[in-house]
């Protein structure tokens, strides 16, 4: 850690004594999301405060530092008569790892405690599978009544099954409580008593959907052999949730009948979520008899779903190529197009020779997916062709940009000669994409040709040959930048924060943090994105107060301060 960043974390550290109360729930929060677990230290002497909203900020912080010394601090707070208060050191005791202090949250569930809290700290230690743990449970199975309180308690029984208990669960199996009575025979079925399995098969078919969901959550927990049954009944269901919640379950069945599962499932299901998950299970597969469903998506107009399609065919690998060769020349435009894609996943010698053929056709889009084919499959045939595409001076416009980018990408000895033409192409894409592809290859003339650039009219253009300039040494390019940050121009403006996004040097956080004042949203999204994989300690609070202002959603800001916490952990 360098003393810049020794001194930027002293200052937030110093803003939790600070008189400004703005200044303090900045660097409350500010040490939550760098999640140094000293600072919990720092942080714990602010649990006495009167302040409800530093309260409760002070206790989300100690839960994304999840040093477990806070944890004792912590527990005094679940009981808070303030719902927020309570609810905000819950969640930040379940992100800890307890295992060093147990026996301190062991020790705030006796007796003698209120019932809800004792619910909760249960609930807290639900995922601990240790003697002690287990030992509270039945301690509490044995004192309580209450409904809530005893559910929770079982609950712990469904994931980590106890025959010791199954007198105790046969017991309350039969309780007035329907709560209790489903999770006690949720319990038994996992020590495989017959008579609580029928119980749960049943309830699998309930009209009320709460408790179908109860029961696929609660398998998910521990799923055995025996719950096959169960989980036919919940691919079924007719509520989503449920749905993709049993997608667990899959791994029970064998190969061929979870095959047969997901064939029949995808042909029916209408969630685009629940399909693309299905068709990730397809994919780890890797059988051709899923290639029909598969096939068919690859026409939908969802592009994610296809993307997802493409990647599964892909994976099943050379065992489809010659269906795929057999009727290709008969499909509909669209779907050669993306089949092509498949192919370039794929690699076979056959696919090279389709691919080739595809690189000359006369469609524009089948030529563009024939390139990026060409360099997953980097076949010496298919690498010539290319290089003949970037060589042919009437190539379609669009086929060439593509070209001229995936030449930078296979880093082929010849491709410098053949570049360097297009970086007086009149078609700015071509350019720019011709000094990004330079910027691959040690080029001695790489400098010159990017100052030179760096006046060119359109601002992509500059923007990656500033970018190809800063990988090669030369810090200039911020002065270029930060001029094209001034702008009238909207573009130009979202181009050069980009840049400074790509560039990974200190020297253009400042220009950054200046554009959170743009006025255009996609330049400030563009500019949020670029601080967020810096992870400069300058842009936190900058970063925080944007948050705060709530110019877009708050799960934009959530994502972005996410990302800086892990660039700043890596």
């Amino acid at each position: 850690m360098t003393e810049t960043s020794k001194k930027r974390f002293e200052k937030l550290i110093d803003g939790l004594k600070s008189s400004d109360r703005e200044v303090k729930l900045m660097s409350i929060a500010a040490l939550g999301i760098l999640r140094i677990k000293k600072h919990s230290e720092a942080l714990c002497d602010l649990l006495s405060s009167t302040d409800l909203e530093i309260l409760a900020a002070v206790i989300k912080s100690l839960g994304q530092i999840g040093n477990p010394d806070s944890a004792k601090y912590l527990i005094d707070f679940v009981s808070n008569p303030n719902e927020k208060i309570s609810n905000e050191a819950l969640n930040s005791l379940k992100k800890i790892d307890l295992s060093s202090v147990e026996d301190v949250i062991i020790k705030s569930c006796s007796a003698d405690q209120p019932v809800q809290l004792r619910k909760k700290i249960v609930e807290v230690l639900s995922d601990y599978n240790d003697v002690r743990v287990s030992s509270l449970m039945n301690e509490i199975l044995g004192q309580t009544r209450d409904p809530e309180l005893l559910s929770e308690t079982i609950s712990y029984y469904i994931k980590y099954p106890s025959p010791e208990r199954h007198t105790s669960l046969k017991m309350l199996a039969g309780n007035g409580n329907w709560s209790v009575s489903l999770t006690a025979n949720l319990a038994l079925s996992r020590l495989k008593d017959e008579s609580a399995f029928s119980q749960i098969k049943r309830l699998a078919k309930s009209s009320n959907s709460d408790v179908r969901q109860i029961i696929v959550n609660s398998l998910n927990y521990h799923p055995i052999i025996e719950d096959r049954d169960i989980y036919q009944i919940l691919f079924n269901d007719n509520r989503a949730s449920i749905r993709m919640a049993s997608l667990e379950g899959l791994c029970l069945f064998a190969a061929d009948e979870r095959i047969k599962i997901i064939k029949n499932w995808l042909s029916l299901e209408k969630d685009k979520n629940i399909r693309i998950q299905l068709v990730k299970k397809a994919a780890s597969e890797k059988t051709p008899l899923l290639f029909d469903e598969l096939f068919k998506l690859l026409q939908s107009t969802d592009e994610e779903l296809q993307k997802a399609s493409i990647n599964a065919l892909g994976e099943i690998g050379e065992k489809i190529v010659d269906r795929i060769l057999l009727d290709y020349e008969r499909m509909p435009l669209l779907l050669r197009e993306q089949l092509l894609l498949v192919l370039g996943r794929i690699g076979s010698p056959k696919a090279s020779y389709l691919v080739k053929e595809a690189l000359f056709a006369k469609e524009r889009w089948l030529r563009i997916n024939a390139i990026e084919a060409t360099v997953n499959i980097q076949a010496p045939e298919l690498i010539d062709a290319l290089l003949n595409i970037v060589k042919d001076s009437n190539t379609d416009i669009w086929v060439m940009a593509t070209a001229v980018s995936a030449v930078g990408r296979i880093n082929n000895p010849k491709g410098i000669e053949l570049l360097i033409p297009h970086l007086k192409n009149k078609d700015a894409r071509v350019r720019a994409n011709t000094i990004e592809a330079l910027s691959t290859y040690k080029w001695e003339g790489l400098a010159e040709a990017c100052f030179s650039m760096l006046k060119d009219r359109n601002d992509r253009v500059r923007v990656n040959a500033a970018i190809a300039l800063w990988k090669s040494g030369h810090s200039e390019v911020f002065a270029e930048l930060e001029k094209m940050s001034r702008d009238r121009s909207r573009w130009v403006r979202a181009s050069a924060v980009f840049a400074l996004g790509q560039i990974d040097d200190p020297e253009g956080i400042p220009i950054l943090i200046r554009m959170l004042h743009d006025n255009e949203d996609m330049v400030y999204r563009n500019t949020l994105e670029a601080l967020s994989w810096h992870g400069d300690l300058r842009a936190l609070i900058p970063l925080l107060n944007e948050a705060n202002r709530g110019r877009l959603k708050p799960e934009f800001y959530e994502m972005i301060l996410d990302r800086f916490a892990q660039t700043i952990k890596e």
